[in-house]
């Protein structure tokens, strides 16, 4: 069974990715969420180890990315990556919390079959609290750590019934190229900012 203290990892630090302003601990906190994620994954019976520590490299290498991005942007333009919040960071612990709760309650109510609860209580979680970041964020680096959330969200259920390879590489090409479009869309706001 997985540990109650792993989940609970995982969705607060997708809650911290919310809560937190600065650029550099919102990458943090979304980086050890994906190999938090990955060892949720790994403490699975239904998971190979190899898919799970493809998500563990997935998250590292992007956060890398989003890194080197962020730190070019902040060198010419340090509005780009920061702006000032639209919604108090209160209310979004708040948002999460209740989130996290939300999904106890689908996992109680519409339990699916094929995957374990721990693992759909994690997936709602960070599906919706990717999209709640996506949404409330007002710089493209946050609203795309926000998508790459819940996709990291819908990757936890999918490779808990899934183990193709090709399917799980796939995925992390798609990861991929969202992370491209988002560093690209802040080097043009950083651009337009200049």
């Amino acid at each position: 069974m997985i540990g109650e203290l792993m989940i609970l990892a995982v969705i607060g630090l997708a809650g911290l990715v919310l809560a937190i302003d600065d650029w550099r601990g919102m990458l943090l906190a979304w980086a050890l969420m994906g190999a938090a994620g990955g060892v949720l994954l790994q403490q699975t019976a239904e998971v190979p180890r190899e898919l799970a520590g493809i998500q563990i490299l997935n998250s590292v290498l992007l956060a890398l990315l989003f890194y080197l991005a962020g730190r070019r942007a902040r060198t010419t333009a340090p509005r780009t990556l920061t702006a000032r919040p639209a919604i108090h960071w209160r209310f979004r612990v708040l948002a999460a919390l209740f989130l996290y709760v939300l999904a106890r309650m689908l996992v109680i109510r519409f339990p699916l079959p094929i995957a374990s609860p721990s693992l759909l209580i994690v997936t709602y979680a960070l599906i919706g609290i990717g999209l709640l970041i996506a949404t409330l964020s007002r710089s493209p680096l946050k609203a795309g750590l926000g998508v790459l959330t819940m996709l990291n969200g819908y990757q936890v259920f999918y490779l808990s019934v899934q183990d193709s390879l090709l399917a799980i590489g796939l995925m992390a090409g798609m990861n991929l190229l969202v992370a491209f479009l988002v560093v690209a869309l802040t080097l043009v706001r950083q651009e337009e900012a200049a």
